[in-house]
């Protein structure tokens, strides 16, 4: 049964926006809750907001690409246009302040260090690092993927979250749930599991992206 659409998005584009030249479950937040209400970035309130997802193939970018565009189930997209629907732009409230998200799901259209790759990396105000916690090596792989990213990124800091997908196939588990969390602590980024199938902390997962890129502005 499909479950109901993330709540407080609005108006859904989805398509391929270019990229700028150069540039047992829990539920659980991504980021701690401000102190204070976020004030909106100099020249641009309400966004929008670049978030771009990164990773190994297979763990589930895509799904969770389809869940924020609100395709029927959060299904991987299989058009036959291929590369006309990697990037999703909605309106979303958070914290009561409607913001503007566009995400792009291209990581893996382009050769690990090519062009593309490195155009996410001139553009994207945050990244969802996704890793299968049924999957060893896409988990060993993220400190090197994250070294690339704040390397590439013209931000100082750019806020990056670790994320734990597929958390309900718990039988063929291979990482923890303390293991993410040590990682992200020793690698400085917050954490967050969620299931793209069940739709677990998918909400809580792009409004805390947003809430990460308020923090640093």
């Amino acid at each position: 049964m499909a479950l109901p659409p993330l709540g407080g998005l609005q108006g859904p584009r989805r398509g391929s926006l270019p990229l700028p030249p150069r540039n047992q479950l829990r539920r659980e937040a991504a980021v701690e809750e401000p102190d204070s209400p976020p004030e909106s970035p100099e020249g641009s309130p309400g966004g929008p907001y670049r978030v771009v997802l990164a990773g190994e193939s297979g763990v589930g970018k895509t799904a969770l690409a389809g869940i924020f565009g609100g395709l029927p189930d959060g299904a991987p997209h299989e058009d036959e246009h291929p590369g006309e629907s990697d990037t999703y732009e909605r309106r979303l409230a958070v914290d009561e302040e409607l913001t503007t998200l566009i995400l792009y799901d291209i990581w893996d259209q382009g050769e690990a260090g090519g062009w593309l790759q490195e155009s996410c990396l001139q553009t994207g105000d945050a990244f969802l690092l996704v890793f299968s916690v049924t999957d060893r090596r896409s988990f060993s792989r993220i400190p090197q993927t994250l070294l690339r990213l704040r390397e590439g990124s013209p931000h100082p800091d750019p806020p990056v979250i670790l994320v734990g997908n597929k958390s309900d196939l718990a039988r063929s588990r291979e990482v923890s749930l303390e293991e993410g969390r040590s990682l992200a602590v020793m690698l400085s980024c917050k954490h967050i599991e969620t299931s793209a199938a069940l739709h677990h902390n998918t909400r809580e997962l792009f409004e805390g992206a947003v809430r990460q890129i308020r923090l640093r502005r």
